[in-house]
């Protein structure tokens, strides 16, 4: 009986291994789901890099800001970028992967100005930076010059912080009319950089060429007078006398060399004695 039971016994597990090995091959069979060749020929080679057209097909936002914007970033994607599509979110490598400033950039802003992606917040817009705090708070470090005008001639205008008139971003040049009005109407704004240079505006010069309109929108009482005068100063422009320099007083002589003989210029030496107001003098008898 003991034979037999073993004899038994083995056969089943036999049996049981068979059966196993059968289920092994069914479940490894459906691992696969359809039959794909292996294609040895397109691995034979590495394949060329992408070029910045094929990368633009799925990045085509960032293609089109270096088109337009894109400034000296405008060359091939991967002389920045030299991993593609390696972000893991559970290693959180983003700021590995991304291109440093540093790799070819120096401190072009000065040491105390490395956090470029405070201004320059999107490398494929390079040149289009906002006008943050950050950015203001900096602006001397670039335009020192400009920064010492403001402060050696006072005037309203340095009283603003720098966003005040170049707000939106930076290298924007606001016009005159946001602020002021004209000095005369029709005046065109293109005009008021000739005469008031805009961190020293105060400091006022002009052509000869200078219409007596823009003087007379301050000098309004003088500007008539002159105006009605029968004299012939009244054909002769402002800025043809008060030349160069606002605030310039001119001395008759100046145009009027000897009007008069030796004596009586030397027993009256003021003209304005006799001539009395030189935006009207009085009408010469006949």
């Amino acid at each position: 009986m003991k034979k037999r039971e073993c004899l038994a016994l083995g056969r089943l597990s036999l049996l049981v291994v068979a059966l196993l090995l059968v289920a092994a091959t069914s479940f490894a069979a459906k691992v696969a789901t359809v039959e794909i060749p292996v294609n040895t020929e397109m691995y034979a080679t590495a394949p060329a890099p992408l070029a910045p057209a094929q990368c633009a097909q799925c990045h085509n936002a960032q293609f089109g800001n270096l088109k337009e914007k894109g400034g000296k970033h405008r060359f091939a994607c991967q002389d920045c970028h030299k991993s593609f599509h390696a972000y893991n979110p559970k290693k959180a490598n983003y700021d590995e992967l991304m291109p440093k400033c540093a790799s070819c950039h120096t401190d072009i802003h000065g040491p105390a100005n490395k956090d470029c992606s405070s201004c320059h917040t999107n490398p494929h817009t390079p040149r289009v930076v906002a006008t943050t705090p950050r950015l203001t708070n900096s602006c001397a470090t670039c335009h020192a010059e400009e920064k010492q005008e403001i402060v050696k001639f006072p005037s309203k205008h340095g009283s603003f912080s720098c966003d005040k008139c170049h707000h939106t971003k930076h290298g924007y040049k606001p016009s005159c009319a946001e602020c002021h009005k004209p000095h005369f109407q029709g005046q065109e704004y293109s005009t008021c950089l000739k005469c008031h240079p805009v961190h020293r505006p105060k400091q006022v010069t002009y052509q000869s060429t200078e219409p007596a309109a823009t003087c007379g929108s301050c000098h309004t009482q003088i500007f008539n007078k002159w105006k009605a005068t029968p004299s012939r100063h009244a054909k002769v422009n402002c800025a043809t006398c008060h030349k160069d320099k606002h605030g310039y007083i001119p001395q008759c002589t100046e145009c009027h060399k000897a009007p008069h003989p030796k004596n009586i210029l030397d027993r009256f030496p003021k003209c304005l004695t006799c001539h009395l107001d030189v935006h009207d003098l009085p009408a010469m008898k006949k």
